[in-house]
């Protein structure tokens, strides 16, 4: 498929601009496109028209703006947005425009020719610089790899570009201006205004960087993570005699960055992931949730015979946190899986504090957890891991899937030998669900039929008592077969 000639066989006039050209300069492949047309007043019967030539499905995704969405429905499934020009003209719509990398327009014309590659589907094309029109400078800045507004009144017109321009930054390496840093930091408060699911989208796409703690740390530094997130404010205050300057807000962002530790190289710190991949969350969700899951550590702050504690902080967290997911318009399940983690972030590591951890335990530990396991041992990994330093940690590594010894009472709760043994309790935890408790729940030898027939009796909370003694017996190597659980029922009666 060319795309140019589908365009300019409906609108004579067209150009690509955006993120398209942009990465189109950068060698990058895109898959998103964006069409500027001049104004007529037949513009949406053109739109149609260029849909049926593309075989794509067409609506209207901003209709005071007259912004159009095509998607086709086959392959390459290329989803093009097309606009009548801003203002009436090229160059008024070029000035509206973010940053001036994304204010450059090219004509499409015979020789530009847009095509989908075979492999990925998506594109890639070498536009001619000399014939990129470029108003703004954003040429120099791409080559100089910066962000800097088109004009200043980018952040006041669409409050949304204060976070883009940190998701923008993080995914093309580029560094913002002096004068972006400016606007940010004097609107910073005005991200709150937007419809609050454009600012999510804008924040998860962030967090989908592997360096997503240090662009965190940057919106933190220009005043935008605590207007984004109030609550966060306080923790800049708290126990700074724990975590030093900055307090739990500093371990909070240094939670984040082990996250993004574990997951960037994920088959060495965690060998046997791939057999639990699916079960792993998403990247930038469990970011997310190392950025909330001391929220309530602030409110919570009691001193108790002289010492700073946070009794509750856990399940007052997460319903802060889901408060805060509602409000930024997440799905349901990800506010579940998010406040699921945060309510027993302690959980773990109240398992690691024994000296010896049964097979019962962790039985009821998995059982309380469900599906949301993992998620939680991701987490608590990216907690504990926070309390060593990042040298520490690689150190570490060739002794985190040792077993746990017991450790000598009294050691600070950031001792280097106390962050090894719990992570070692992790790794624990990790492998043996992986290894007995996704096996014990594809293979139920026993069912409620079963326990009604072998013990007749009626049905009832019983039955879900009996069956989960069975699954225990299971799950520590006792019952391997149905007839040794059937056996096992019999002598419970």
């Amino acid at each position: 498929m060319d795309l140019t000639a589908a365009v300019t066989g409906v609108f004579k006039e067209a150009y690509l601009v955006g993120g398209a050209l942009r990465d189109a300069l950068l060698g990058r492949p895109f898959k998103d496109i964006d069409v500027a047309v001049p104004p007529s007043p037949d513009f949406e019967a053109r739109v149609r028209r260029l849909a049926a030539r593309l075989g794509a499905a067409a609506f209207p995704l901003d209709e005071e703006n007259q912004v159009w969405r095509l998607t086709q429905r086959a392959a390459p499934r290329a989803q093009v947005d097309i606009m009548p020009f801003v203002g009436g003209s090229l160059a008024s719509d070029l000035k509206r425009r973010d940053f001036t990398v994304n204010a450059l327009a090219l004509r499409l014309a015979p020789g530009v020719r847009i095509a989908a590659r075979a492999k990925t589907g998506d594109f890639a094309f070498k536009p001619a610089r000399a014939a990129v029109i470029d108003l703004a400078g954003g040429l120099k800045d791409l080559a100089a790899k910066k962000l800097r507004p088109v004009t200043p009144a980018i952040f006041t017109e669409d409050p949304v570009r204060l976070m883009r321009a940190y998701r923008l930054a993080a995914g093309l390496g580029f560094d913002l201006t002096p004068e972006a840093v400016r606007g940010i930091k004097k609107h910073a408060a005005l991200v709150a205004k937007p419809a609050q699911e454009r600012v999510r989208e804008e924040l998860m796409r962030l967090l989908e960087s592997p360096d997503s703690h240090a662009w965190l740390g940057l919106m933190h530094k220009h005043g935008l993570l605590t207007a984004l997130f109030p609550e966060l404010a306080a923790q800049e205050r708290c126990a700074t005699g724990y975590y030093g300057k900055g307090g739990v807000l500093t371990h909070t962002l240094r939670v984040v960055e082990r996250a993004d530790e574990l997951y960037r190289d994920l088959p060495a710190w965690l060998p046997a992931w791939k057999k639990a991949g699916d079960l792993l969350p998403p990247a930038r969700l469990l970011r997310f949730a190392a950025l909330l899951h001391d929220i309530a550590k602030p409110p919570k702050a009691a001193m108790v015979k002289g010492r700073l504690r946070f009794f509750g902080h856990e399940e007052f967290g997460a319903v802060m946190a889901g408060k805060e997911m509602e409000r930024l318009r997440f799905s349901r399940d990800e506010i579940r899986l998010v406040c699921a983690v945060i309510g027993a972030h302690l959980r773990p590591g109240n398992l690691a504090a024994n000296d010896s951890i049964s097979d019962r335990a962790m039985f009821r530990f998995f059982r309380a957890m469900g599906q949301y396991t993992v998620p939680l041992l991701a987490l608590s990994w990216a907690d504990h891991a926070s309390y060593v330093t990042a040298e520490q940690l690689r150190r570490m590594r060739k002794r985190l899937q040792a077993p746990p010894a017991p450790l000598p009472a009294g050691l600070p709760y950031n001792s280097p030998k106390k962050t090894l043994r719990y992570m070692q309790v992790l790794n624990q935890l990790f492998n043996v669900y992986v290894k007995k408790s996704l096996k014990l729940g594809a293979e139920r030898l026993v069912d409620g039929n079963d326990v009604i027939k072998t013990l007749k009796i009626k049905e009832g909370p019983r039955i879900g008592e009996l069956l989960e003694k069975v699954q225990l017996l299971q799950f520590e190597g006792k019952v391997k077969t149905r007839d040794q659980a059937l056996k096992a029922l019999k002598g419970m009666k």
